[in-house]
């Protein structure tokens, strides 16, 4: 649709009310001519982007739909939306619109699915407006409000239901329809309640946290998780947050930036009901399909909390008299907990929310075996699709063991459909759909729906989405614990296989396991590489990531030369052969640290026969990724021969680190001796040669002082 609009918008339309005795009298009403009515229209004409053009044969779009969701009540006029674009390269020419109501309801789904997509109704229709409408330019759009009151439309002698609206353009040849559909709502007493999930989640993430750049970008004014709080503020959703993005801003402390730790006191504040996703929104399905009794938790977030962002505690006591905790070390700053950094304002624990389509009977089972906290509230909860159970289409149900909430498939993906849809005449035509739905349901009981999990979404589509499900005819606004308070209804649920790529990808991390820990247990917090590896799985499988496939693909495989450097990160450097020149020396060997915090090694050095005597341990201590030089002192017992010296990386714990190395050394050691020997007949030579020359001079010294021969 068009997103770009010319900077003089032309206005092309005002409201009408026109009168179907004289439609067609002198009356009858041109788009641009404005009327004064109890509402106000806007029409904007605009091109469309380039990339919009088309041929001519592109058909014209064609775009009607009724504000309020499509509700109207005895007394209130008919307020329609028009839109119509033209991806042509000529103008449409000046027409005439036709707007008709049928005479009969729509009395079942099948009904509304028969009128929405091949206009099949029974009975008549009345025409309710006839509008000439302006020429509408080449690549171009324009919108257009038509407010019909109750003397036209006769809406108020109607029964309650649903009634199907035709929409005709016709412009001289050429004549294109829509269909949508208004509801005349039942008396509102005994209503049923009605609750709406949304997510609060931050998109597809390759590393364990959101960083301060990414959160800048996220919280801003055009951000994402901006967008997506703007939504749901005042309104009825149930919140169910990635707690990953709370974790992200508390763990940088002093240096979050603003707008993030704004976010999130806005977040805190807000009296929605919610629960925690996983962290990083991770697929459930995907970690009981990898074999793992329970999901995956973070017990720390050590990689991720620089002393340097937090204070020392406030050792002065407080107005009551109490004094605050003591920090560990007196004076050094006290770090959040990880249920301090996860906090996201819970009204319950333990609800567990797979991706829809990917979970069934086997991911309940085993959710349900699930124990909860001392502060939990309840055993835990699963939140599944009615597509996966049987026998019942309740919204509290009881499968097994497994407590269950139970949501309409099909109204959620109407719903998810309309949150990403941007058009606003076209979300409004979808929202009058889903309305009519409902109504048709007639369902007695509570109804559960999901605004589901999506990227890129506007505020204003998600916002219009959730005001839908909370403005629905007969239903009231229902939290979760009211939900969950209703009486259940036993069910069996569907198996549902999980996706094989991403249980697969979790299988190899949980592989890599025992090797990363390992590694972990050089450095002086092993959780300093074990927190950041769990956080980066998580957040690789979270369920943002479906919709870009080959993106993640391309993740798991640069996660994985990852997994398999850093299960490396620590060893020997090779060398060469030893010779051993003397029957005392220092060997020197080099330890790598590919690791980005200092490592701390023991380094054992065995010979292979007695004739070598050497230092068995040393213990090593290297730099972030640096290199660090070790010697070992050798005594070799021989004057000559061939041996050979076993090394092994150890961790401090005693573990071995990579594979053993074994190094010959060829002894010399009698050429220490004979080397003494020479060089002390060198030097005897010499002195010995010094001499002689000495005596000689003195003598023929002697006998040029007298002149005479001796």
């Amino acid at each position: 649709m068009v997103r770009s609009w010319i900077a003089q918008e032309i206005d092309l339309a005002m409201t009408f009310s026109p009168s179907v005795a004289d439609r067609r009298a002198a009356n009858r009403r041109r788009w641009a001519r404005p009327l004064v009515t109890a509402a106000v229209a806007i029409g904007l004409l605009a091109p469309l982007p380039a990339a919009a053009a088309t041929s001519d044969e592109e058909p014209v779009g064609f775009t009607v739909a009724p504000s309020n969701q499509g509700v109207v009540a005895s007394g209130q006029s008919l307020v329609l939306s028009v839109t119509t674009v033209n991806p042509g390269a000529d103008a449409l020419a000046e027409g005439e619109l036709v707007i008709q109501r049928g005479a009969r309801r729509l009395t079942t789904e099948g009904a509304l699915d028969a009128w929405l997509t091949a206009g099949d109704a029974s009975g008549s229709f009345v025409e309710i407006s006839t509008t000439d409408v302006d020429a509408v330019a080449a690549q171009s759009e324009a919108n257009a409000t038509l407010a019909l009151d109750d003397d036209d439309t006769g809406i108020d002698d109607l029964a309650a239901g649903v009634y199907p609206i035709r929409a005709t353009y016709d412009t001289g040849g050429e004549s294109v329809s829509t269909r949508t559909v208004i509801v005349k709502p039942r008396s509102a007493s005994g209503a049923a309640g009605v609750g709406v999930i949304v997510p609060i989640t931050a998109g597809a993430i390759s590393t364990g946290m959101l960083g301060a750049e990414a959160l800048t970008e996220l919280t801003g004014p055009d951000g994402s998780l901006t967008a997506q709080l703007d939504a749901v503020t005042a309104t009825p959703a149930i919140l169910a947050v990635d707690p990953a993005i709370a974790a992200s801003i508390r763990a940088l402390g002093s240096s979050a930036p603003a707008t993030a730790e704004e976010w999130l006191d806005r977040l805190m504040a807000l009296p929605n009901e919610r629960f925690a996703l996983q962290y990083g929104d991770a697929d459930l399905a995907a970690q009981v399909g990898a074999g793992l009794d329970a999901p995956l938790q973070m017990t720390s977030f050590a990689p991720y909390l620089d002393p340097a962002n937090f204070d020392p505690p406030d050792t002065a006591g407080t107005d009551d008299g109490d004094t605050p905790a003591a920090s560990p070390t007196p004076g050094a700053p006290v770090l959040p907990t990880p249920e301090q950094l996860l906090e996201v304002g819970a009204t319950r624990d333990a609800v567990y929310w797979p991706a829809t389509g990917t979970a069934g009977a086997e991911v309940a089972e085993t959710l349900s075996g699930l124990g909860t906290s001392a502060a939990a509230s309840g055993s835990p909860l699963i939140v599944l699709p009615d597509s996966v159970v049987n026998e019942s289409s309740a919204t509290r149900a009881v499968a097994g063991e497994a407590e269950l909430l139970v949501y309409d498939s099909d109204l959620s993906a109407d719903l998810l459909e309309a949150s990403t849809t941007d058009a606003p005449t076209e979300r409004a035509a979808l929202l009058s759909a889903l309305t009519a739905r409902t109504t048709l349901a007639a369902a007695s009981g509570p109804l559960l729906v999901t605004v589901d999990r999506a990227d890129g979404r506007s505020s204003a589509a998600l916002r219009d989405t959730i005001l839908a499900v909370a403005g629905l005819p007969a239903r009231v606004s229902s939290g979760l614990d009211s939900l969950v308070a209703e009486d259940a209804v036993r069910v069996t649920l569907d198996p549902v296989d999980a996706d094989a790529a991403r249980a697969a990808a979790l299988a190899g991390f949980i592989d890599a396991g025992p090797d990363l820990n390992r590694v972990a247990a050089v450095l002086e917090d092993p959780d300093l590489l074990r927190a950041n590896e769990r956080a980066t799985e998580l957040q690789l499988l979270g369920n943002a990531w479906s919709t870009s496939p080959e993106d993640w693909a391309e993740a798991i495989v640069a996660h994985q030369a990852r997994i398999a450097a850093w299960s490396d990160g620590v060893a020997l450097v090779p060398g060469q052969d030893i010779d051993l020149w003397g029957s005392n020396a220092v060997l020197p060997f080099t330890v790598r640290n590919d690791l980005p915090w200092p490592a701390t090694v023991d380094l054992f050095v065995t010979p292979n026969d007695a004739r070598l005597v050497l230092t068995g341990e040393t213990t090593v201590v290297v730099g972030a990724e640096q290199t660090a030089r070790v010697q070992v002192p050798v005594e070799a017992l021989v004057g000559s021969g061939r041996s050979s010296i076993d090394l092994q990386l150890r961790t401090p714990g005693g573990v071995d680190l990579g594979e053993r190395q074994t190094y010959s050394v060829s002894v010399q050691a009698e050429w220490e001796s004979a080397a003494m020997i020479g060089l002390s007949v060198l030097v005897t030579a010499l002195v010995v040669l010094g001499i002689v020359r000495t005596v000689r001079r003195r003598r023929r010294g002697g006998v040029r002082s007298d002149g005479r021969a001796g």
